[in-house]
C-alpha cells in the first residue's frame, strides 16, 4: 500500500501524483513489465475470471497496467472477449473480438473494435476489469475522469475488477454517488476481494 498521505477527496491532487508516480514506473521498462505480468497472473487464476463467461476488458495504452496477457487467455480459453467504443453521448459500449486484428485506432486514439463486431450485452457471468490509477482497499477505483466506467457499471449485473499497482493503493478515497466500487482488487503483490 502506498505510504503517501495524500488528501482523500482531492481527485485532481491524487490523478496527478498517481500520474506522475506512473510515468516515473515507465522509466523502468523491465520492472513495470514484471509487475503487470504478476498482476495479470492473479486475475487469470482468479475464481472470477475462472467463472466467467465474458471478459470485458480495456486495450492498454503503454502508461496503464497491460492487458494483452489477459486478452489472450481468455480468447484462449473460449470466453466471449469484449473491448471498449467511446461513444459520442458520454457512453461506452463493448463489442466482441476474436482476434486483436479487428482493432483499429478509435477515439483518443486508442485501439477498438470496429462497427462490424457485435455489442455485447453483459450478464452475471461477465467480468468487467478496469483501469485505475489508484484505489483504496474498500473498491473505491479513481480512474482517468472521464466517467465512462462509471456510468456503464452503474446497471451492470456482472463482477468488477480493478487492476492497480501495489502502491497505489492508498487508505480510502472518498466516493461520490456515481462512482462505482470493485468487486476485487488485484495488484503486484496481492488480491483484495471487497
Amino acid at each position: 500500500m502506498s505510504s503517501v498521505n495524500p488528501t482523500a477527496n482531492d481527485k485532481k491532487y491524487l490523478r496527478g501524483y498517481f500520474s506522475d508516480k506512473r510515468s516515473k514506473l515507465c522509466d523502468d521498462s523491465d520492472r513495470k513489465k514484471a509487475m503487470d505480468e504478476e498482476i495479470q497472473t492473479r486475475l487469470i487464476i482468479s475464481r472470477v475470471y475462472r467463472a466467467c463467461d465474458t471478459v470485458l476488458i480495456y486495450m492498454a495504452q503503454p502508461k496503464e497496467i497491460a492487458t494483452s496477457m489477459i486478452i489472450r487467455a481468455a480468447l484462449a480459453n473460449n470466453k466471449r472477449v469484449g473491448l471498449p467504443v467511446c461513444l459520442d453521448d458520454g457512453r461506452m459500449e463493448f463489442r466482441r473480438i476474436y482476434s486483436l486484428s479487428q482493432l483499429h485506432p478509435g477515439r483518443f486514439n486508442i485501439p477498438e473494435p470496429d462497427d462490424s463486431c457485435e455489442v455485447i450485452v453483459p450478464d452475471e457471468r461477465t467480468l468487467c476489469v478496469c483501469p485505475c490509477l489508484c484505489c483504496d482497499l474498500h473498491g473505491s477505483r479513481l480512474g482517468y475522469g472521464g466517467g465512462y466506467y462509471d456510468r456503464y457499471l452503474a446497471d451492470f449485473p456482472g463482477y468488477a475488477a480493478a487492476l492497480c499497482y501495489s502502491d497505489s493503493v492508498i487508505p480510502s478515497i472518498e466516493s461520490e454517488d456515481f462512482d462505482i466500487k470493485m468487486n476485487v482488487i488485484h495488484t503486484d503483490s496481492f488480491s483484495r476481494y471487497i
